[in-house]
């Protein structure tokens, strides 16, 4: 009998290709074997509430590629023995294997599985109430323009671009984007040659810390501070050191001697919040200087900062070339595209290309030229626009419902942002009960203690985004929040 298939008519790829689909998942997993008759054209077309021609396609599709065959006045059989084979190989592989456990062969120092990140549910936007950090609102999104942008990317001119092995170059569109529009706006003036394309900020960092990583040198960050930075350099330095954070910023003194790189978030701490101060700003510039280390700025949540006057990042201040910087179009444009871009002294660009290039060569060219497209059209400057007024919105409104209904539990959540830290010193209101008993509601919230370097101190730290939320369901959200913890208090 054909395992049942399932269609989902709000999903963006085409029916016929949903049923070829989990057809040739099946046939591959071994759970459709050579031989077996598929349910006629009618009956599935009947089944799944779909054109008989869109099964006709879907099977003559699957013919193409050899996985199924027509016989006259029979029907259709699968006629690949993938699957058998594939599971006959794996077992062979199995009985022969006398190898010890990978886990043991691979290098301890480049393993940080021990330290946790922030989780929330893989069907997060299905929840009714989804206060994820970091995400974006899908009814933002602007897809008629994306959709024009990527029309334009894809040309006839522009097929040798990107539809060739780049090696190890960028697009020069959206190099010249980043240099000419979006660097500029943000006080830093740089050529091209002092830019590379990543696929977001966490993958600049781990090429920066790649190229300065190693058994003697020693890294620090921000306590509480990102999580996955904590992972990439703990993996990648013999020494990891945590400078706490307090209403400035990172506290700047001796503890930073002989640290060879320090990570920071300057303009929007995570998770705290917190803007760092003119006076802790130039502290920490001149500290690398006396003691001789680099800096990595990941400019975090530049692009939707609706604050008039948003305070120009580190890299703007600096003149002594020990800056890199780590921008991304993920809050502005989407998570799930991973662009972002690095900048530094361009015999760091170099080695960095270099690296980059032995890992991936490139971000998909395809991708970059859409998105070269879409800020020359002036579409990404028009979404900032509406996104920073969304935001504004979103904030004042959670911001003040918070601090009427739980006063005692707001920490930080600084205006220009889209999170807010809540906490309580009530040990029956522990921040992942808390998060455990809110998501029975449909309500997400996000333990904090991932960030904090002894987690025990984070347990009663939890953060709640407004990003991803509609405005209509911050109000009644927050309520349902309010009598989990009521519950909880009992």
């Amino acid at each position: 009998m054909m395992q049942r298939l399932t269609i989902d008519k709000t999903l963006s790829i085409g029916l016929r290709d949903q049923i070829v689909s989990q057809i040739s998942r099946l046939i591959f997993q071994g759970l459709m074997p050579n031989g077996m008759r598929l349910a006629s054209c009618r009956e599935l077309a009947r089944e799944l509430d779909v054109s008989i021609n869109t099964v006709v396609s879907a099977y003559r599709k699957l013919e193409e590629e050899q996985l199924i065959k027509a016989r006259p006045r029979s029907g259709y059989y699968v006629s690949s023995d993938h699957g058998m084979r594939l599971d006959n190989a794996r077992q062979e592989r199995k009985k022969a294997s006398r190898r010890a456990p990978i886990g043991d062969k691979i290098n301890k120092l480049r393993r940080a599985d021990d330290i946790e990140t922030i989780t929330r549910p893989h069907n997060w936007h299905a929840y009714d109430y989804p206060f994820v950090c970091n995400q974006i609102n899908e009814d933002s999104f602007p897809v008629t323009e994306w959709r024009e942008c990527t029309r334009l990317a894809m040309s006839r001119k522009d097929l040798k671009i990107w539809s060739a092995d780049g090696f190890y170059a960028d697009s020069e569109e959206l190099i010249e984007q980043v240099s000419q529009r979006i660097l500029p706006r943000r006080g830093i003036f740089e050529p091209g040659s002092s830019i590379l394309i990543t696929l977001g900020t966490q993958n600049g960092l781990f090429i920066t810390s790649l190229l300065f990583g190693g058994r003697d040198r020693v890294a620090a960050m921000e306590d509480p501070g990102y999580p996955d930075a904590r992972k990439i350099l703990r993996s990648n330095f013999g020494a990891l050191r945590f400078q706490p954070v307090d209403d400035e910023g990172i506290i700047v003194d001796e503890r930073l001697r002989d640290v060879d790189l320090v990570f920071v978030t300057p303009n929007r701490q995570v998770p705290t919040t917190v803007t760092m101060s003119e006076r802790r700003r130039q502290m920490l510039l001149q500290a690398a200087e006396a003691y001789d280390f680099y800096i990595v700025e990941d400019d975090y949540e530049c692009d939707v900062d609706y604050r008039h006057s948003t305070p120009l990042p580190l890299h703007s201040l600096d003149n002594t070339g020990r800056l890199i910087y780590l921008g991304s179009l993920s809050k502005g444009l989407s998570p799930g595209l991973r662009l972002g871009y690095l900048t530094a002294p361009e015999e760091y660009i170099a080695a960095a290309r270099d690296c980059r290039g032995m890992m991936l060569r490139h971000p998909p060219m395809i991708l970059q030229q859409t998105a070269a497209a879409f800020i020359r059209q002036g579409c990404y400057d028009g979404l900032l626009r509406r996104l920073r007024q969304n935001y504004e919105q979103r904030w004042r409104l959670a911001d003040t419902i918070l601090r009427d209904r739980l006063p005692d539990f707001l920490q930080s959540g600084e205006y220009g942002g889209t999170n807010f830290v809540l906490a309580s010193d009530d040990p029956r209101l522990n921040a992942k009960a808390i998060a455990g008993a809110a998501l029975e509601k449909g309500v997400i919230v996000e333990p904090l203690s991932p960030c904090f370097s002894d987690t025990a101190t984070g347990e009663k730290f939890f953060r709640l985004g407004v990003s991803s939320i509609n405005l209509d369901l911050i109000e009644s959200g927050i309520e349902l929040l309010c009598n989990v913890i009521d519950d909880l208090r009992q």
